[in-house]
């Protein structure tokens, strides 16, 4: 196998966010609102619909693209380092990989969400990766968001690298394998997003309300004032993105209020909408399900629409990592069996 990519180093900042109720930050929340809304929409269009709006959705392509040895030598161009705040540096050999067993699966389906904002059209190293499990028994939802910068385990002759590195390396089904011996978790099926067009979801849904800071109001512009808004596209998008008046926390506070607030909005648009959206959506997605397998699962988790509880997490949970500079690169080396025992309380299964 042969495959490429590139990336960009996950900030300090991050890596300090909670872990539990976290809606993964930047572009990571437009996929998970992209998917979601996608989803949304073709359990409310129905069957017959969808048949005709499936072929939108691009099939991906897992081909290879470099070499194991070409991919142990490859330097990220965007991999910057700070060196007031390098970490130590760590000899790849003195990682300790423990065991890991896989997780039940029974029930659940587990779809994986990629992210990348590729302006050539060809798949890079992942800017977002997030599992979502679906219990449609009882309507719960987890997404639990990977950092791009952990140092994971690479099968199949690579060496070991960013997590992010496994998508470009060999698409989704490469990504899967390195999740399953990571952290035991198994996936269904996989959707990329390229982040094109959010703002044109946005206004397609006739905008979010969301209230606003002054400091707030003042960066998102546009009229915005203290209090409630009605944002437009490009004002939610601003407003996602804001970090500069308080910290990344925050920020990923204001994004968890514009994806459920997008979220609530398609859960309650008329047909007409939710048609003119899909037509807007559809285009930017890729997945390695067929049309067959994506109408079945949506005719699975019909039922559940008017239930949907939606939670979210991030691996690496606080105190399950540290810090190394590995072969050049910083990353997050994580304590794979306590991060697996939070997956499994994590993980929406029944009680």
């Amino acid at each position: 196998m042969s495959y490429h990519g590139k990336h960009a180093a996950g900030s300090a900042a991050v890596r300090k966010a909670n872990s539990e109720k976290e809606v993964p930050k930047g572009k990571a929340l437009l996929v998970v609102a992209i998917v979601l809304l996608i989803l949304i929409i073709l359990f409310s269009i129905g069957a017959i619909a969808i048949q005709g709006t499936l072929n939108k959705i691009r099939k991906a392509d897992n081909s290879v693209i470099v070499s194991p040895d070409e991919a142990a030598d490859e330097i990220d161009p965007e991999d910057e380092v700070d060196p007031a705040n390098k970490p130590p540096e760590m000899d790849e050999k003195d990682v300790d990989w423990a065991a890991v067993e896989a997780l039940e699966n029974e029930n659940l389906i587990n779809l994986l969400l990629v992210g990348q904002d590729s302006r050539t059209g060809a798949r890079e190293r992942s800017d977002t990766m997030i599992v979502v499990s679906i219990n449609p028994d009882t309507g719960d939802i987890s997404m639990i968001s990977f950092m791009r910068d952990l140092y994971v385990q690479m099968p199949e002759g690579y060496m070991d690298n960013r997590m992010n590195a496994a998508y470009a390396f060999g698409g989704f089904p490469y990504l899967y394998e390195v999740l399953e011996k990571n952290f035991g978790l198994k996936c269904a099926g996989g959707f990329e997003v390229n982040f094109d067009g959010f703002t044109r979801v946005v206004d397609t849904l006739g905008g979010v309300d969301v209230e606003l800071s002054s400091s707030e109001a003042r960066i998102v512009g546009e009229g915005a004032v203290a209090g409630m808004n009605h944002l437009t596209g490009s004002q939610a998008l601003t407003y996602s993105r804001i970090r500069k008046i308080d910290s990344d926390f925050n920020r990923t506070n204001r994004q968890r209020t514009v994806l459920l607030a997008l979220f609530e909005k398609v859960k309650g648009a008329d047909l007409n909408t939710l048609l003119d959206l899909t037509n807007t959506l559809l285009p930017m997605m890729t997945t390695d399900l067929t049309n067959t397998q994506i109408l079945s699962l949506v005719m699975k988790l019909a039922p559940m629409m008017s239930g949907m509880q939606l939670r979210s997490y991030r691996i690496p949970v606080d105190g399950g990592y540290y810090d190394a500079t590995i072969r050049g690169m910083m990353v997050l080396v994580p304590y794979l069996e306590m991060n697996r025992e939070s997956l499994k309380t994590y993980l929406p299964y029944s009680e």
